[in-house]
Formats: structure tokens, sequence, C-alpha cells
């Protein structure tokens, strides 16, 4: 009696412990629109600042847990370079997004993402969705819609673009995640942040040796100078060096541990509801760090708190689908 009412214990441990993990991973994504704005008013270059990070990041998980002796076959597998440049194209994508539009609107036209997921199961892998998930990937779009519709028309172009590179780059990482012989053996959360690590690293630094390579051609006019590919000034811009290191250390790091941990004990089904708050932990980052004066303070424009409340509710019923069918 007294090891069932100990089991019991722990897992209502395990269970307080993971949800308190999935808000700490709500939290650290406002806090990455923060530190993306931030980024934004010290002249960071998207490419540079945002692969610096995923540098750092990766190297701090690997310092972890080690490179372990399989990490050659691991960085070879193709889905790892596909898991990496989605990894690392939604970051930038998100980054330029949050050069247009508040964090809290820049998350919300992020959850576009959602319905995009349900699309691209059904048409690539022929998930079918039920019924009620196909009314919540509609009212998510719904509640999305009035905020895309009201953004500055001068940069609506861009900001779908950039939108675009969110979503596609998510769902990138997430099918190319399920289809990762490694990734879907690993059962610890040691071994998923070691491969995570190794994705990373090994993405993020090619990535960064091709943006200074570009950097270098540009220089001796060997190409055509363009805002996509980083100056070599802007490459060994140390406030973006710095900033980069810091937020890959601790924001990416962080959200790389809680979301996998978190997981394992609340399920991922719980894990997707505490994460549809994210515009909502989003919008309150954003108004203390512009009360304290470190970004702009940005207006709230009348539609936000409305769509986020429809976005959350469509979310919501996806997953109350999602729990009957299964």
């Amino acid at each position: 009696m007294k090891d069932c009412t100990q089991s019991h214990t722990e897992a209502r441990n395990q269970t307080v412990s993971g949800w308190i993990e999935a808000g700490l991973f709500v939290l650290a994504i406002g806090l990455l629109g923060f530190a993306y704005v931030v980024g934004h008013r010290i002249g960071a270059h998207p490419i540079a600042f945002v692969l610096y990070a995923m540098v750092i990041s990766a190297v701090a998980l690997l310092a972890v847990t080690g490179l372990g002796p399989d990490a050659r076959a691991i960085v070879l597998t193709p889905q790892s370079w596909l898991i990496g440049f989605g990894v690392i194209g939604m970051e930038i994508s998100y980054y330029l997004l949050l050069r247009y539009v508040p964090p809290a609107d820049g998350s919300l036209l992020g959850r576009l993402m959602i319905p995009a997921a349900v699309a691209i199961g059904w048409i690539v892998f022929g998930r079918r969705p039920g019924n009620l998930s196909l009314a919540g990937a509609g009212i998510v779009c719904l509640g999305v819609a009035p905020i895309l519709a009201d953004v500055n028309a001068e940069h609506r172009t861009a900001i779908i673009a950039a939108t675009a590179g969110c979503v596609l780059a998510f769902n990138l990482r997430t099918f190319a995640g399920e289809l990762h012989p490694w990734n879907r053996r690993a059962l610890t959360l040691t071994e998923k942040l070691r491969i995570t690590g190794l994705v990373v690293l090994v993405t993020a630094a090619s990535s960064i040796a091709l943006a200074a390579l570009g950097a270098v051609l540009t220089s001796v006019n060997i190409l055509p100078p363009t805002n996509l590919v980083p100056t070599a000034a802007q490459m060994l811009h140390l406030p973006t060096i710095l900033w980069g290191a810091l937020v890959g250390s601790v924001i990416h790091t962080a959200m790389a541990f809680l979301s996998l941990s978190c997981v394992v004990k609340i399920t991922s089904e719980n894990f997707a509801a505490a994460t549809a708050f994210t515009p909502v932990a989003t919008l309150v980052v954003q108004w203390i760090a512009g009360m304290l004066g470190l970004i702009p303070l940005f207006a709230i424009t009348p539609l936000l708190l409305p769509s986020m409340t429809i976005v959350i509710a469509g979310v919501f019923l996806m997953l109350w689908s999602s729990r009957r069918r299964s």
C-alpha cells in the first residue's frame, strides 16, 4: 500500500513538473520574441544572428549529452539536414517577421502552422483529419485572418512571405522529425537532446560557413550585394555575436530541453494545448518589456485579443477531435 501511495505521489509530481515546464516553454517563446526585437534594434543581420544563436545552443546541448558513438551516422542521415534547415529557416523567418509586426502579432500569425500541418498531413501523407479537426483548423485561420488583413499594406507582401516561411519551415522540421530513424528510436530525454544538438550543430555550422563565403565573395565583387547575404562587417558585428550567443545559450537551449522534457511528462496533446497560449505569453512579455523601455511600447489593436481567443478555441477543438479519434 505504501509503495502504491509513493508511486501515485511520484506520478503526480511528474505531472505537476511537466505542466510547469510547459508554462516555462511558453514563456521562453515570449522571451524569444523580445530577444528578436532587440536584435533588430542593435542592427543584427537575420542570418548571422540566428546562426550564431543556433550554433551556441547546439554546443550547449552537446556539452551536456556528449556526441555519442553514432554521431557521424546521425549527421549523415538525410532527415537530419531537413530538420536542421527547418529549425533555422523557422527562426530566420520569425526574426524577419518581427521586423514588421509586434511579437504578439507575429506569434499569432505563426499559429497558421497548425492548420498547415493538418493540410500537409492529409495531402502528402494521406492522414485525413476528422470533421471537428478541420473545423478547428478553419477557426484558427479565421482568427488569424483579421490580423493579417490589418497589417501595414506597404509591408503586407513581406509579412506574408515571412509568415509562410515560418509555417513551411516548422512543418519541414516536424514531418522530417517523424521520419528520422534515429529520432524515432530515441527513448530518453538525453538521447533526444543529443540528436537535436547534432542536427542543429552541423546544419548551423555549415550555414555559417556558406554565409561567410558569401560575404567574402561579395566583398571582392564576385557576387552582387544583396540584403539576403550578410556582409563581412555584419558577420563580425560584435553585438550580433554576443546577443546571438546569449539568446542561443539561454533561450534556445531552454526551449529544446523544456519541449522534450514536458512531452514525456504530460503527453504531446497536453503540451500542444499549453502552447496554444503562446501569443498570450508573448503579449505579456511584449507589454512588460515595453513598459520598462527595453523595446518600443507597441500598441495593442482592438482585433488582437478577440483573434487570440478565436485561435485558442480552434486549437482546443482540434485537440479534442484528436483525442476522440485516438
